[in-house]
């Protein structure tokens, strides 16, 4: 049987298929409670009069993940897989509760950072059980099951979330999804033996990610004000998240091929982030249209990424991870062009179609680029946090320059259509530097990383 073949029931079978199943469920539970988050906040910061720490408070969470993914690949070598589940599960619902019974702003802030780092230490964790537990012929298939769990949240979570902070209040909605996430996380907790584990002593190399994470939160304080110290500071930032990003995947990849496979996973991931993050306000602000065309243009980059990652072909030519990349690079010139040139109910429809060209791209790359880098000679508690890291970081990163570009722009007086513009052609050479890499790939022996 082909890599191309597995069967949905073979994943799915005895311990490591129930193991499976609640990851999955505590995958779908974190997309509810994650989407309620981004749903519900500006009533938040309406109710508890904190609009000044609104940015802030949206990107604490993802700050501190990458923070607590710098340090987890040691954690995860040393602590039992019970033990990791049962910590990252008490910080995450300690993060929820402070946000559920914040009675200011600076609560919900506290909130989102120590969920941020139950999310990182777990983050990290399922990486490296998916690479434990599932072969090389099953593991692009688990991983495209990833995206079809996060096809519900996207399109029904944000109503659902708005339905029930309007009838309940927004702590509500915040809080049901964590119910979720708890049932799941007791379901992994009871078959984490089906994971193959041994203890060892990783060393601890955090600096660049620690860096990673001090300039994310510096470029998001930054594109906060207007002046020349904060363009510096921006600037600054995004240099300095970008080279510690790097920097820390060739320390933890030791060189050699999975750097390669590393850098165009994390390239892949950026460059669907910073084009997904910006399609609303494209369609809103530049074109003058409704929430209704935002949401079938996000909606469309998320339902041809499911549908292209449910059936990965690892073994096809031309090569889909280099392909993925090709048509983010395409949509993303399409959305510069759009932004720049584009107007009235064309422009929308080509803002829908380029937003579908990332998604199909993300599709048939995502698992494949993932699977790839547990291929190698390394043990998958040392590789799982490096693909999260990868994938975490990268989408911080751009999101970061990408929303604070077209803010600053638009706030310098530049038209919302020519500030969108210049956002979506910094996702041009990132997604080139994804296609130089996973072209690399090919050519660099797994060896290299042994050393």
């Amino acid at each position: 049987m082909s890599s191309d073949q597995v069967p949905i029931r073979q994943v799915f079978h005895g311990r490591r298929g129930v193991f499976l199943f609640s990851m999955l469920l505590a995958e779908f539970g974190g997309g509810m409670q994650g989407l309620a988050v981004s749903t519900v906040l500006p009533v938040v910061a309406q109710e508890l009069h904190g609009f000044a720490l609104f940015g802030a408070t949206l990107a604490a969470g993802n700050i501190a993940a990458v923070l607590m993914l710098s340090f987890s690949a040691p954690i995860l070598a040393r602590m039992r897989p019970t033990a990791v589940i049962a910590w990252a599960t008490v910080i995450f619902l300690a993060g929820v509760a402070l946000s559920v019974f914040a009675p200011t702003m600076e609560w919900v802030l506290a909130g989102m950072v120590v969920r941020g780092i139950g999310l990182g230490l777990i983050t990290g964790f399922g990486s490296s059980a998916i690479g434990g537990l599932f072969d090389d012929r099953e593991r692009p298939r688990v991983l495209g099951l990833y995206a079809f769990v996060w096809l519900i949240p996207s399109i029904a979570g944000p109503a659902l979330n708005a339905v029930v902070a309007e009838w309940v209040g927004w702590r509500w909605a915040f809080a049901w999804p964590a119910f979720l996430v708890l049932a799941a996380r007791i379901l992994m907790g009871a078959y984490a033996s089906a994971i193959p584990w041994e203890k060892t002593r990783e060393p601890v190399r955090a600096v660049a990610g620690v860096i990673v994470a001090a300039a994310l939160g510096v470029g998001a304080a930054a594109s906060t004000t207007a002046g020349f110290w904060s363009v510096v500071l921006f600037v600054l930032a995004a240099i300095g998240g970008g080279v510690g990003i790097i920097a820390f995947l060739r320390r933890g990849a030791r060189g050699g091929r999975l750097f390669s496979v590393l850098l165009s996973f994390g390239a892949l991931c950026a460059g669907f982030s910073g084009i997904d993050a910006l399609l609303s306000v494209t369609v809103i602000e530049a074109f003058g249209s409704g929430l209704l065309w935002a949401s079938v243009a996000i909606t469309a980059a998320l339902i041809m990424w499911t549908l292209a990652g449910l059936r990965p072909r690892p073994s096809a030519r031309p090569d889909r991870v280099t392909v993925g990349l090709v048509l983010m690079v395409l949509a993303a010139l399409a959305l510069v062009v759009t932004s720049f040139t584009g107007s009235g109910p064309g422009a929308i429809a080509a803002v829908i179609v380029a937003a579908g060209v990332a998604g199909l791209g993300m599709g048939i790359a995502y698992p494949l680029a993932m699977s790839e880098a547990f291929e190698g000679p390394d043990a998958a508690m040392r590789v799982g946090p490096l693909v999260s890291f990868a994938e975490t970081a990268s989408m911080a990163w751009i999101s970061m320059i990408c929303g604070g570009l077209y803010s600053a722009l638009h706030g310098f007086g530049s038209g919302p259509g020519a500030a969108a513009g210049a956002a979506y052609a910094v996702v041009v050479p990132v997604a080139a530097v994804g296609v130089v890499m996973a072209a690399r790939r090919r050519r660099v022996p797994w060896a290299a990383t042994a050393a």
